[in-house]
């Protein structure tokens, strides 16, 4: 039984222990027979609470609001009507989005799902006799309640912060951004030194879970994008986040040797690059179904996924952002482009008939966007970077949601941006030498330098929305969308559904 197994096992039967699909944001504690406890059993609810991220990867809305708003991925209206959607992926490419929005509103319900258990877990964990286990399993469910927070504050901002199963959800208001920004910042100081400091390969206990490096990791992401996050606009951040990335430096991460290796099915043995993980199966699991969000409906026979009603030929890039890559980056390897074929390897697959039978012959240009003019079926380049797992819509690659390739240009940004960017070329260099490519010029090297090259680096993970803002980028004019008027896209609004039920909560400017 591979370690992800015994990982995903642990974590289902913890969750089953205590939780029973409750969907309210904190509901009642649970409690149990303080005999029945046993630290096979403490671990076991504590890794429960990690089933949460599931939802927030693969072909989940929060990773979907965090790249469809962005440059690196478009939903196009395509011929027939596909992915029409009440123009919910059309809203997202051009910030159009408004508080009813059919993705919004369940990202922001998962993620408070998420802070639901980890509170309930925590109350449970305190009213248990204290320990040294005890309070370091109480500072990891606290550290991955941060991540939560994070998701929350880069993209909402002004949120309710709960922290306790006995809040009142439905009374809560709204906290400034800033002082919740600050409350992470301490407690992720305060949990990492009662968490492991051995990485997954020097201990597979470790394995999907937040560990001593992965708080240091999400402060640098705190410190990085502090500004954005608070409305200061000073180096301070850089400063800070460039000391955390020389602490992660120092852990036992390293490149994997082959870009695709953290992408794999088998990316859980012997990967030295992934800090943190999602554990995908494609059985007890399921869940990471990105290509068949992206993959035409005709390929589903050479895959043999007949029988599971997919794919659906709706995610893609455009030959915009397929610009990024030049044919030396091994990392192109990860896009679908050009004629597709059967399992034969000989016979060209075609369309479905929208478009004439003509065979499927994956382009980077987007002809089209609105349902008034709409896409072809094979407009747009496809992604294939995570393993495929022939038979199943799930896959069994683990979702990487904190990689050292990260630490490495985080690094690069934060020397450039304090002031050194000839410095900043001894981090990029291992990067860019991964993926088959020199490492920039002295003379060409520029901050969008780095931008672009987390572009090519980190595709559909996640980071491409805070990353335009961070650098800028967010407002800017692309295919079909002309220049933002203003900044208040970058904050989603909060959901209708969210209101609702706490009328105390305010509303996001600019909706």
């Amino acid at each position: 039984m591979k370690k992800k197994y015994l990982f995903i096992a642990a974590a289902l039967v913890g969750a089953a222990c205590i939780y029973s699909c409750k969907k309210q944001l904190n509901p009642a504690q649970d409690s149990v027979v303080e005999s029945s406890i046993t630290p096979r059993y403490l671990n076991s609810i504590v890794l429960g609470a990690y089933t949460k991220l599931q939802p927030l990867a693969g072909s989940g809305d929060v990773l979907l609001i965090s790249e469809a708003t962005t440059d690196a991925l478009i939903i196009p209206i395509r011929v027939g009507g596909d992915w029409l959607d009440g123009d919910e992926h059309i809203q997202l490419w051009l910030h159009s989005y408004l508080p009813g929005h059919g993705q919004i509103g369940p990202a922001w319900s998962d993620i408070y799902a998420g802070i639901g258990q980890i509170n309930i877990t925590i109350g449970l964990l305190q009213g248990l006799p204290a320990t040294s286990t005890s309070a370091s399993s109480i500072a990891e469910l606290k550290a991955l309640r941060c991540y939560f927070y994070y998701l929350l504050l880069t993209n909402w901002g002004n949120v309710p912060y709960i922290i306790s199963s006995n809040t009142n959800a439905s009374t809560v208001q709204t906290t400034p951004a800033a002082t919740i920004f600050q409350d992470l910042i301490t407690e992720l100081k305060a949990d990492a030194p009662l968490l492991s400091s051995k990485t997954p390969i020097a201990d597979p206990s470790q394995y999907g879970r937040l560990n001593k490096w992965g708080c240091y990791f999400l402060l640098t992401k705190l410190y990085m994008n502090q500004n954005a996050i608070t409305g200061s606009s000073d180096n301070s951040g850089y400063t800070t986040a460039s000391a955390y990335c020389d602490s992660l430096m120092t852990a036992g991460y390293s490149l994997n040797s082959t870009f695709l290796a953290n992408f794999a099915s088998n990316n859980n043995v012997g990967n030295t690059e992934n800090i943190f993980v999602i554990p995908f199966d494609h059985i007890a699991a399921p869940g990471l179904t990105i290509q068949m969000m992206t993959f035409h409906y005709n390929q589903a026979a050479k895959y043999n996924w007949g029988s599971t009603g997919g794919p659906w030929n709706g995610y893609c890039a455009n030959a915009d952002y397929y610009a990024l890559f030049n044919n030396a980056d091994v990392r192109k390897a990860g896009w679908q482009q050009g004629i597709q074929y059967a399992a034969d390897g000989v016979t060209p697959l075609t369309t479905r008939g929208s478009d004439s039978s003509l065979v499927l012959n994956f382009r980077p240009q987007v002809t089209g966007f609105l349902q008034a003019t709409p896409a072809t079926e094979y407009d747009g380049v496809r992604q294939q970077k995570w393993q495929l797992t022939p038979g199943f819509q799930g896959q069994d690659a683990d979702f990487p949601l904190f990689r050292y390739s990260d630490v490495l240009l985080m690094k690069a940004e934060c020397v450039y941006r304090l002031g050194s960017p000839t410095a900043a070329l001894t981090y990029t260099a291992p990067v860019r030498q991964r993926a088959g490519l020199t490492n920039f010029s002295p003379a060409a090297f520029a901050l969008d330098s780095i931008y672009n090259e987390r572009g090519r680096e980190f595709v559909w993970e996640g980071w491409r929305k805070e990353d335009q803002i961070r650098f800028g980028h967010f407002e800017d004019k692309k295919q079909f969308k002309p220049v933002d008027p203003n900044t208040h896209a970058r904050l989603f609004p909060i959901p209708t559904t969210a209101i609702a039920q706490d009328p105390n909560l305010k509303q996001n400017t600019g909706y």
